[in-house]
């Protein structure tokens, strides 16, 4: 089985293209042949060695799309089916052959070819669960997202539009009309120094949700544009700042799309509501470039392996 993966740890420059033996599902599995895998910054993570204890030789890839090649006892997923989903974090994508946990695959939409698909997984499924599971946002409700043209970001303003919420996006000056199109009703810049008095002007009273996916310092000013009350929703690799007043409420999470948030995706794909949004489509042996790309934080939407035709 050819796959891009990790003998040793010490970063992207360690990734090689080799052939490992083909893995097996076990009871609860399925064995998926990968047509496409998602790029995500966790992946750089794993590579560079930010997650300890891996055994080696490691395959990053946690998110993919493909056809059922076998599958274990007591699994309701049958052979040809195509399918999409998480991996995390055992990882195993960046390969022709990966095995994955039946109640963390489903079945493919079927207006999006297989690099579309699982590119949605992991930033689809983050979104979603910070939008509706943990954000709770509601329709007319307005929720402003940093890091907007992310793969996550991009996502979260179609999945707002769908629910009829308004989505207001920060992000550079070069991404404003791309999130437009998306639909978010405001873009602003956060190198503006004024820019979170402009998202007060647009909102008066402040903005019901905030879900921050960059940290650091654009994170703390967006607090000051959440009204009294209001929501902080983090993704837990920026997490939050030590302390929220105003009678905020935050927390920051890791998302773990299961089987019920996949056919949620599925859906608002199927309903022309969520088009995932791919910046480029690479072939395995370039993985290396694939996690440069995405290391370098200025990705548009997502970058996707394409490992079978």
């Amino acid at each position: 089985m050819c796959s891009s993966d990790l003998q040793q740890l010490g970063g992207i420059d360690c990734v090689t293209l080799s052939e490992l033996p083909a893995p097996s599902p076990t009871a609860g599995q399925v064995l998926v042949r990968v047509h496409g895998a998602g790029v995500g910054p966790w992946d750089v993570g794993f590579v560079s060695g930010g997650f300890p204890g891996l055994a080696l030789p490691f395959v990053p890839g946690q998110e993919i799309a493909g056809v059922v090649e076998a599958a274990g006892a007591g699994v309701p997923v049958q052979p040809g089916e195509q399918v999409f989903g998480t991996l995390f974090p055992a990882g195993g994508g960046f390969a022709e052959l990966a095995v994955a946990s039946a109640d963390r695959v489903a079945p493919m939409p079927g207006r999006v070819g297989f690099p579309a698909a699982a590119g949605l997984v992991i930033g689809g499924g983050t979104a979603y669960e910070g939008l509706v599971d943990r954000g709770r946002l509601q329709p007319g409700q307005t929720v402003l997202i940093t890091a907007a043209a992310g793969g996550v970001g991009s996502a979260a303003v179609q999945i707002a539009a769908a629910l009829a919420a308004r989505p207001l996006a920060v992000a550079s000056p070069r991404n404003h009309d791309y999130l437009r199109g998306l639909g978010a009703s405001a873009v602003f810049d956060y190198h503006a120094a004024d820019w979170v008095q402009q998202v007060r002007a647009v909102v008066p009273g402040g903005v019901d949700l905030l879900l921050d996916c960059a940290g650091g310092q654009t994170r703390d000013q967006a607090i000051g544009a959440v009204r009294d009350g209001g929501r902080v929703i983090s993704i837990i690799l920026q997490g939050l700042p030590a302390k929220l007043e105003r009678g905020i409420i935050g927390e920051s999470f890791a998302a773990h799309g299961g089987r019920p948030r996949l056919e949620a995706l599925g859906r608002l794909v199927d309903a022309g509501q969520l088009r995932p949004q791919i910046e480029a489509v690479l072939p395995l042996e370039q993985a290396r470039e694939a996690l440069r790309r995405v290391a370098g934080q200025h990705t548009r939407g997502k970058i996707v392996l394409q490992i079978a035709p």
